[in-house]
């Protein structure tokens, strides 16, 4: 077993397929493929389903996975003792996100604290960002409403209420707040499934036992956004969310008695990490100088 086949597998598993690994670890696609098919080899072990152009990751590989993020987990920290000063001049800290409103807040805050620390950011809903944390591909993850998971270290920022979502010449966009019992016979357009935005829609809906009715279903936050700019229904979102976009108003939804968490998350074995402290210490001065969570 080498230590360049293990980082290789590694890397597969966290960037989710071969030429996104290879690009990381600035190598060649053939010569990654190499090491993970000899590591493959040497112990008769498939780590890797591929379909279509798609890489998974077997049972054995998930189960290889959790001890190389482990390892690795503890390299990064070495890492960070040997070449990192007490005021962190340099290092790597790899982020995901659900959503660009606080997020670009908190990493404004940080970068002017840190401002040479390398940040990569990547996106997505709710789950596909908490698979990202768990899976190794992000160091933190700023993720709402995360489930309970004795692996990772959780800290809250800031609770949000539901908002209805309208376009500026909407008969609501002057109101000062919207009933949920009021959204019936509206033309709605949802949110994904797995996204917490429609996730609190629908266990409001549920509570109360009203159904929208005809509805369009879009992913991501941009999308939905946009249908609702052009006239096309009335959206949903949670406050802070919307920005200064003129087309649209949020108005807020009552009736609802669930809320949003916003939190910033990392594995337990990430959080001694240098980058990985220093950003729970900026969140934690924001979120205290904001009164996020008062």
């Amino acid at each position: 077993m080498r230590h360049t086949q293990l980082h290789a597998f590694d890397a597969v598993a966290r960037q989710g397929g071969f030429v996104a690994a290879a690009e990381h670890l600035h190598l060649t696609q053939p010569a990654l493929t190499i090491q993970v098919r000899a590591l493959e080899e040497q112990y008769a072990l498939k780590l890797f389903s591929r379909s279509g152009g798609r890489v998974k990751l077997t049972e054995a590989g998930r189960q290889l996975f959790v001890l190389t993020r482990e390892l690795f987990a503890v390299e990064d920290r070495v890492r960070d003792y040997l070449t990192a000063s007490r005021d962190l001049d340099s290092g790597e800290l790899r982020l995901s996100v659900d959503g660009p409103h606080l997020a670009m807040n908190l990493i404004a805050a940080f970068r002017q604290r840190y401002p040479k620390i390398q940040l990569s950011v990547s996106s997505g809903n709710a789950h596909s960002v908490w698979q990202d944390l768990i899976e190794g591909r992000a160091d933190v993850v700023i993720v709402a409403n995360p489930p309970d998971d004795q692996r990772v270290d959780i800290q809250p920022i800031r609770r949000s209420g539901l908002h209805v979502l309208v376009d500026a010449q909407h008969p609501w966009a002057t109101r000062k707040k919207v009933k949920l019992t009021e959204l019936v016979g509206q033309s709605a357009i949802l949110r994904e499934p797995q996204s917490n935005t429609r996730r609190t829609l629908d266990r409001a809906l549920a509570d109360t036992g009203l159904d929208l009715g005809v509805i369009m279903e879009l992913g991501g936050r941009e999308a939905t956004l946009e249908a609702v700019a052009a006239g096309l229904g009335i959206g949903f979102v949670f406050a802070h969310e919307v920005g200064n976009d003129k087309r649209v108003r949020s108005v807020p939804l009552t009736g609802v008695k669930f809320t949003n968490l916003d939190t910033v998350a990392a594995l337990n074995s990430h959080r001694q990490r240098g980058v990985v402290e220093a950003f729970f210490n900026v969140v934690e001065s924001w979120a205290d100088l904001n009164g996020n969570l008062g």
